[in-house]
């Protein structure tokens, strides 16, 4: 009986204790391999999403086997929103800064332990001695390093600028942590009048709360209707302040009255109009979401002001219409908070200027599939400003600068003294060197992306290690499609801003997985599923690294279903099975120590021929990442053409007393444990567990220890390959063909004796076969063949048109 839960720790325990996956830093004659692996959050356990990184795993397993020199290292995010959000969960918003702070570093070293058991239970194989964590004084000097380096290069700046704002998590975020969701809403009609030209004129606007905050407003000049009033004070109805009619050909005549409100700010729009038409900025709301300046609405918060601000439109007769309609809005990806624009004072990284550069350096990275480096490209694209690096938080890489209140001249520390936290260390300027103001340590901590987009510096070694530089640019960055647009984008930029080159070879983007009701997994939901409880349901890890690999097309999402794990399951149990069979069948006679060339039948040759050509298609697969072609081929071929049909028609063979057919039995016995031991190599990568327990029934040592199996092209049809070398049949026939005729001979026999109800031990009187003329001579070479597997005592053979079977009792 297959015990997976015992297996999987004798291997996990052997493979710890042989350091076989240990990168070795001596060996600088092997190809170097190393995989930049995603440092996932530690703010939970492992999801079905961090499952996929085992193929992360099948990569670094394959490469080791094809003699690589594999860094795999592992690292952890340990701060940002997703630790500080479940520390505020469980214990309230009001623990002191470094109550708080303690509270998250337990959490996240905790959670980072549990991960790491469970990735070790799913066969990962990442060298510890390599692992870095975000939360450390290590990380935090090298994170701090790169800004001052960049700083140096002016990259890095603080102003105030519009920035997006997260009011429920309390900080500034970066345009890439916004996502896009759809509901429904109400437009607005609201008259202004313009008392110069005692008209009026009229806006549409979704945002009615962000009326008290409306500076200007914008018509298309090409607008026939609003030509004239260019240039008029227009009265805002809900605080009777005069606002200009501007011209700005953004705008679109079509959309709602062709007339739109400029607020302080409400989208992308209002900011370009803001800096466009130099308008007067007017606060909205503080940091918390309440409003400012809105009269008797001031501290009202933004969730419940569009309704207030809508009766008070209603009371003054300025609202002449609404209608429904469904829009877009933007919400915090880490807690789907609505986001805000507040002009804020920030730190900076100068990305939209380098937009061209970072396109370039995308175009130099080979994508997996290739259609995600085109999600990169569309991003670059439409970046409308800087990135903003500063989080108002505290559970994070503090920005290591001091700034002078009076003038904001920015003051960096020795780079020798890093890391340094200047929301607690002294300043290394007493004074502004710049006026003699006063030196304020900033408070802020950095985005989580500027720790974790310096990853392939980190892995390399750098700054400490003389030859980081021969690690770089990586070989693989393994992540998933939905942070192309901030781990893989951030990466290639700061990387080049860096060191001038580019991060990585290879770009492997993994899908995205589903529930199982085709809905992204949100624990409000009630439909996430995590490998814990999987495993409850008493699947192996081995099944659930095969579901990840057979589970359809890199790069593409597709929700959990027990049936592909059921599926994966089944296949493992047949696999265990018929090595078992192998097992019994070599009990039975002694494999000849060398090739037995001689004695090879039609079938040996047709089975080596076709696990040659697997190797030839897994190989592409492997080096392709196409993970799921590999492993639909290499269970096509195991369970259907050496199970089903090599095995059968061996029994005979194998438990034959016949002294006449020794040797035949010892070929038939030297195919089986080569091919089970070939095959076992190809799964390996992805079903490393098993793999290694039914090798040790056969070999010694690990199957990792083992080359992965090598493709030799076959020049004639009637060549083989044996361990890579060629050799000729003594039978000039195309194997290939061949042996797909017999097993459909075989099988049309077999077919006919269950329907004449004629068990398949028992025997026959004889088998009349009419093949054609191009097969006649490699049939009545497997006449004897046929005869024994299904169980005749005669079989004759003659020429026809096509294949046809007739049998007689």
């Amino acid at each position: 009986m297959y015990d997976s839960k015992e297996i999987e720790k004798k291997w996990i325990a052997y493979w710890k204790e042989q350091k076989l996956f240990q990168f070795d830093e001596k060996d600088k004659d092997s190809q170097l391999y190393v995989i930049d692996s995603p440092p996932p959050f530690t703010s939970g356990s492992m999801s079905m999403g961090t499952a996929l990184y085992s193929l992360m795993d099948v990569i670094a397993r394959y490469k080791h086997m094809k003699g690589y020199n594999v860094l795999f290292p592992q690292g952890w995010d340990m701060q940002g929103f997703p630790t500080e959000k479940a520390v505020e969960k469980k214990f309230g918003k009001n623990l002191p800064r470094e109550e708080f702070y303690k509270k998250c570093a337990e959490l996240s070293h905790e959670n980072a332990a549990k991960m790491k058991e469970q990735m070790r239970g799913l066969g990962f194989t990442f060298d510890e001695r390599y692992e870095y964590r975000t939360a450390s004084p290590e990380y935090w000097a090298k994170v701090q390093l790169s800004l001052l380096m960049m700083f140096e290069k002016g990259f890095v700046y603080r102003e105030s600028h519009p920035v997006e704002f997260c009011w429920n998590c309390g900080s500034a975020i970066a345009h890439a942590e916004i996502n896009d969701r759809e509901e429904e809403t109400t437009i607005n009609h609201v008259e202004f009048a313009v008392p110069s030209a005692k008209k009026k004129i009229t806006i549409a606007t979704t945002r009615p709360e962000l009326m008290h905050v409306c500076v200007a407003i914008a018509v298309n000049p090409s607008d026939k209707r609003y030509t004239k009033m260019i240039g008029a004070k227009a009265k805002v109805p809900i605080n009777d302040k005069l606002v200009e009619i501007i011209g700005d050909e953004k705008v679109d005549q079509e959309f709602g009255t062709g007339a739109e409100m400029v607020c302080t700010f409400g989208d992308k729009a209002d900011v370009e109009m803001y800096y466009a038409h130099k308008l007067k900025l007017i606060p909205a709301m503080d940091e918390k979401g309440m409003l400012l300046n809105a009269g008797d609405l001031t501290g009202v918060h933004i969730k419940k002001a569009k309704e207030q601000a809508v009766e008070k439109l209603k009371a003054s007769g300025a609202l002449i219409k609404q209608e429904k309609l469904k829009h877009t809005i933007r919400i915090h990806d880490r807690c789907e908070t609505p986001v805000e624009l507040l002009s804020s004072m920030q730190w900076f990284i100068k990305t939209k200027e380098h937009i061209k550069k970072i396109k370039e350096l995308a175009n130099e990275v080979k994508w997996s599939p290739e259609f995600t480096k085109q999600r990169m490209i569309d991003w670059a694209d439409g970046l409308g400003w800087d990135w903003t690096i500063s989080r108002n938080r505290v559970f994070g890489t503090p920005i290591p600068f001091w700034y002078c209140e009076k003038c904001n001249e920015i003051i960096a520390p020795d780079k020798k003294k890093l890391p340094v936290d200047p929301a607690r260390d002294q300043s290394p300027k007493s004074k502004c060197p710049k006026c003699g103001g006063k030196v304020v340590g900033e408070k802020a901590t950095c985005d989580v992306w500027i720790d974790s987009s310096i990853t392939p510096l980190v892995i390399a070694g750098w700054p400490e290690k003389k030859d980081w530089e021969r690690f770089m640019p990586n070989a693989l960055r393994f992540q998933g499609v939905d942070i192309i647009r901030t781990w893989a984008f951030y990466t290639l930029f700061r990387v080049w801003a860096l060191t001038g080159k580019k991060a990585w070879e290879e770009a492997l983007v993994h899908s995205m997985i589903l529930a199982p009701d085709g809905r992204m997994m949100h624990r409000s939901w009630g439909n996430v599923i995590t490998p814990d409880e999987v495993f409850a349901k008493g699947y192996s890890s081995d099944a659930l690294r095969l579901w990840a690999a057979i589970g359809g097309a890199i790069g593409k999402d597709r929700p959990f279903t027990y049936n592909d794990i059921e599926y994966a399951k089944g296949f493992i149990v047949k696999l265990f099975n018929t090595a078992n069979f192998v097992k019994t069948a070599l009990a039975q006679g002694e494999i000849p120590k060398k090739e037995p060339h001689k004695d090879f039948n039609v079938f040996d040759i047709w089975i080596l021929n076709r696990l040659n050509v697997l190797v030839s298609e897994m190989t592409e697969a492997y080096d392709s990442f196409t993970f799921f072609e590999a492993m639909n081929k290499a269970i096509n071929f195991y369970w259907h053409e050496f199970a089903d049909y090599y095995i059968e028609n061996v029994k005979h063979r194998v438990y034959s007393t016949d002294k006449k057919g020794a040797k035949s039995k010892g070929a038939a016995l030297f195919t089986l444990k080569y091919v089970l031991d070939t095959s076992l190599k190809l799964f390996a990568p992805v079903i490393p567990f098993v793999s290694e327990e039914l090798n040790s029934m056969f070999n010694k040592g690990s199957i990792f220890e083992q080359k992965f199996p090598v493709f030799t092209e076959r020049p004639h049809p009637a060549d083989y390959v044996i361990n890579g070398v060629i050799q000729r049949s003594n039978i000039e026939i195309d194997y290939d063909s061949v042996g797909i005729a017999l097993n459909q001979i075989i099988g049309d026999i077999r077919k006919q004796k269950a329907q004449a109800r004629i068990a398949l031990n028992k025997e026959i009187t004889s088998i009349l076969i009419n093949v054609p003329d191009t097969y006649i001579s490699a049939v009545e070479a497997a006449s004897d063949e046929i005869k024994s597997i299904c169980k005749a005592s005669k079989v004759s053979i003659k020429k026809g048109k096509e294949f046809s079977v007739s049998i007689q009792a």
